[in-house]
């Protein structure tokens, strides 16, 4: 079976590229603030983006930063977009109509043509699961012989209606989010992009391609609990981690975890992950650092998780102040090494929808 591989990646947040994020994780810091738009929140806007807020415009500009100098990809590369309301606020406002840029059904074309991409985009939208799934589309294309080499792109826009619709759902925490936090009271919103090159890996190197970690497995599953909160036993989530360690014969040295801020969804994962090892592996989230940037929240997270692998290093979780004791010492709020070389990615999602990939360098598990 071809192996999938990662040579590519590129972060935009509120933090700004990925090695701007990591240097905050690891001190840290939060790019999480107030902002004129969105009163009674902290969120994390990306500061060289213009203004009107969840709009074309914006979208325009954040796909331009994330393909500014990316190398040139073989001609026939795939795209997989990821996104959950794209630059709804055209629609919301009333401006454009569903003509408008940026929207799920139409912002691949444009994503593809600023990639300099000849074939047309998958696009996913699985709520805040779409970006691992859209890893996990484009992984699954390698593997069955659809393509060589695929694109994966995931973004979200700051938004008034998305931030409507949460705030209407109590969700939101007046401040910047705690994960895993005992006193954790909602999650902060974020925006972000992201670019991720899958390709199969033993022509990686024909094309001149860094190989910087290998897709060992992945997982998906939908729980269908409720329409918005996770199943309390976290059947989905458990499932999920099974299929992509193979029922743990994987070994998982650390956990990039969702890590809302939510009580629901951080006390789900807090389950499963005790319910499948006795000794958990390493957990953080980025959450607290960037916000919860939605259909771009996988990717990202993937790319700082493979960062994370190659550093050898799981980077504190920002926010946490008193861990939630079920975890033991799985939780911190210090970075600490890696042993295993493999870090497990994993997302859920509104509706019971959960995703997970397994990045490694151990040969074992190559």
């Amino acid at each position: 079976m071809k192996q999938v591989a990662v040579f590519e990646t590129r972060v935009i947040t509120c933090l700004g590229d990925l090695n701007q994020n990591w240097s905050a994780l690891m001190a840290g810091s939060s790019g999480l603030g107030p902002h004129a738009a969105f009163p009674g929140m902290t969120v994390g806007a990306i500061p060289a983006l213009e203004d009107p807020l969840g709009r074309a415009k914006r979208f325009s500009q954040l796909i331009d930063l994330i393909a500014l100098d990316w190398p040139p990809l073989p001609i026939d590369t795939s795209l997989v977009v990821a996104t959950t309301k794209g630059a709804i606020d055209e629609i919301w406002q009333g401006d454009s109509g569903s003509r408008s840029l940026g929207q799920p059904w139409n912002c691949g074309e444009f994503i593809g043509q600023r990639f300099g991409l000849k074939k047309g985009a998958r696009t996913v939208s699985a709520a805040c699961a779409s970006g691992t799934l859209a890893i996990i589309n484009g992984a699954m294309q390698i593997i069955n012989g659809e393509a060589n080499f695929v694109l994966v792109v995931g973004f979200d826009l700051l938004s008034e209606f998305v931030a409507s619709g949460f705030s209407s759902l109590k969700a939101i925490s007046a401040r910047p989010c705690r994960p895993f936090d005992q006193n954790r009271d909602g999650l902060s919103l974020g925006e972000g992009g992201c670019a991720i090159l899958l390709g199969a890996r033993e022509l990686g190197r024909t094309h001149g391609f860094k190989e910087m970690a290998v897709v060992s497995g992945w997982g998906a599953s939908c729980d269908a609990t409720h329409i918005t909160a996770p199943s309390r036993e976290a059947v989905g989530l458990i499932e999920t981690i099974g299929l992509a360690t193979k029922n743990l014969k994987l070994t998982v040295g650390g956990i990039n975890a969702h890590g809302t801020g939510t009580v629901y969804n951080d006390a789900m994962e807090i389950y499963a992950f005790s319910k499948l090892w006795e000794n958990p592996p390493p957990v953080h989230s980025v959450k607290g650092a960037i916000g919860h940037c939605l259909g771009a929240a996988g990717l990202i997270e993937s790319a700082i998780a493979i960062k994370s692998l190659n550093e050898r290093t799981i980077p504190p979780t920002v926010g946490l102040e008193r861990p939630e004791p079920q975890l033991g010492q799985a939780l911190t709020g210090h970075a600490v090494p890696i042993t295993t070389e493999s870090v497990l990615n994993c997302n859920s999602g509104f509706g019971g929808i959960n995703a997970a990939v397994l990045f490694s360098n151990d040969p074992k598990q190559k």
